[in-house]
């Protein structure tokens, strides 16, 4: 079964990539590579609120993994990777492409006025384990020399799914900047409690389990670590039998408005 779930994940991404490509005549993009057994799976996110100041060049890039274009374009011809974007979508392959093990460099770059994606913004180097779950999610410490604070980690829970009745559920604080007590708690109104306690930036927790209910929705809220002061709130968030997901916590801490703001959010890894 497994097989055969990643052999139609695989046709799936080679289908989505080739349709992108054909947006754009520069640069051809290569098909993502075969998902078969000894493979490994990358999800990549850019939640860096602060890129353009960072690197002083746009925000809207293209993602190599050892030279081959993964990324690409979107039916407008605009770059699918910017601000709150993830590559590939929750749609395919529940966003995650697959990539050959081994020492893989990753290489974020932009156009120039005559070429290309012939600017390099950066570049990293990274070990990656046969038939394992990453993700690489961009945040304002990219600039780190270390994976953790660069946010790229492997999803070592994701061989299986969770116990029949419950969900897996990890939460990401991807906001750095918030430069009032930094910490924070994730209420949840479904348990009645904090569901993650003083949770500092830039930290991700593990898996954990928790009871499906298929009669219940959870509202959730990012709250300064042991008061009741609201920063973000997610509504109605619905949470399935046996899927696992991740909860993130993302934007400028400072901001409460706009496409920027501080946002909880959550997508589906398996």
């Amino acid at each position: 079964m497994m097989k055969k779930y990643i052999l139609i994940t695989g046709i799936i991404l080679v289908a989505l990539v080739m349709n992108l490509s054909s947006c754009n005549k520069d640069f051809t993009t290569k098909s993502p590579y075969s998902t078969l057994d000894g493979t490994s799976m990358l999800r990549i996110m850019d939640l860096s609120p602060n890129f353009r100041n960072i690197f002083s060049l746009p925000d809207s890039f293209n993602v190599f993994i050892n030279n081959n274009l993964i990324t690409g374009y979107t039916p407008s011809g605009t770059l699918l990777m910017t601000y709150g974007s993830a590559f590939p979508t929750a749609s395919s392959g529940w966003g995650y492409i697959s990539i050959p093990p081994g020492i893989q460099q990753i290489r974020l770059s932009v156009r120039s006025a005559n070429n290309p994606d012939s600017i390099t913004i950066t570049s990293f180097t990274k070990v990656i384990q046969p038939n394992s779950y990453y993700s690489f999610i961009i945040t304002d410490s990219i600039n780190s020399t270390r994976d953790s604070s660069q946010m790229f980690f492997r999803d070592s829970t994701l061989a299986g799914p969770p116990t029949q009745g419950y969900f897996n559920l990890r939460f990401i604080h991807a906001v750095l900047n918030d430069t009032v007590g930094k910490n924070i708690d994730i209420w949840s109104t479904r348990t009645n409690r904090n569901i993650f306690a003083n949770v500092k930036p830039g930290q991700i927790t593990t898996f954990s389990q928790w009871a499906f209910n298929a009669l219940l929705t959870d509202t959730l809220y990012v709250r300064r670590a042991g008061t009741a002061i609201t920063l973000a709130t997610l509504n109605s968030q619905t949470f399935n039998n046996q899927r696992t997901y991740t909860l993130y916590y993302r934007g400028d801490g400072n901001l409460t408005t706009g496409t920027k703001a501080r946002t909880l959010s959550v997508y589906v890894n398996q």
